[in-house]
C-alpha cells in the first residue's frame, strides 16, 4: 500500500469527526437523560467520554491503515485534531441547541439534582446555599448571549481535546523501518 495524499488524510478525519461528533450528540442525549441521579450522570458521562476516544483512535487506525500501516506522529495527529475540531464543534452547537431549545430547563434539572444529592450526602446547610446561589447566577448568566465567553470555553474544549488527541496519535503513529 502506498501513502495517502495529505488531501485523502484530510477528507478521511473530516468524514470520522462528522462520524464521532454525530455519536458524541446520541451519547450526550441518553446521559442527559440521567440528569436526576448525579453519579449516575457524572459516571456515564464519563464513560461515554472514554467511549469517544477509542472511537477516535480506531478512526486513526483507519487512516494509519489506508496509508500502508505506517504513519507519521505529526501526520496523525493533525488528522486527529481535524476529527475533534469537527466533532467539537457539532458537539458545541448541539449542546447549546439543547440548552435553550431541546430542554431550557436543563440548568435547573442540574440545580435540582446536584441540591438532592448534597442533601442526602448531609453537607451543611451554608454550603448548599451558597451552592443554590451559585447555580442562579449561573442560570442568570447563561440566558444572555455572550461571544468571548463561549468562545473562550469551546477553546478549552479545543484544547482538553487536542490534549488527548496527543495521546491518542503517540499510540497509533508508527514509523516506516529504515531498511
Amino acid at each position: 500500500m502506498e501513502n495517502i495524499t495529505a488531501l485523502e488524510k484530510n477528507k478521511l478525519a473530516a468524514k470520522y469527526g462528522f462520524v464521532v461528533g454525530v455519536i458524541y450528540i446520541v451519547i450526550t442525549s441518553a446521559v442527559n437523560l440521567a440528569i436526576a441521579n448525579m453519579i449516575y450522570f457524572y459516571l456515564c458521562k464519563t464513560i461515554g467520554y472514554v467511549c469517544l476516544f477509542v472511537i477516535v483512535g480506531y478512526f486513526a487506525s483507519q487512516i494509519k491503515k489506508s496509508n500502508g500501516g505506517y504513519i507519521e506522529f505529526k501526520e496523525i495527529f493533525g488528522a486527529i485534531f481535524i476529527m475533534l475540531i469537527i466533532s467539537g464543534f457539532m458537539s458545541y452547537v448541539y449542546n447549546y441547541l439543547y440548552m435553550f431549545v431541546i430542554d431550557p430547563h436543563f440548568m435547573e434539572k442540574i440545580k435540582t439534582a446536584t441540591i438532592n444529592f448534597m442533601e442526602k450526602s448531609q453537607v451543611p446547610s451554608e454550603k448548599i446555599e451558597d451552592t443554590i446561589s451559585k447555580f442562579d447566577k449561573q442560570i442568570e448568566e447563561s440566558k444572555h448571549f455572550n461571544l468571548t465567553r463561549n468562545l473562550l470555553t469551546l477553546s478549552g474544549a479545543f484544547i482538553v481535546d487536542s490534549l488527548f488527541g496527543l495521546f491518542v496519535a503517540a499510540i497509533v503513529k508508527k514509523s516506516r523501518p529504515l531498511f
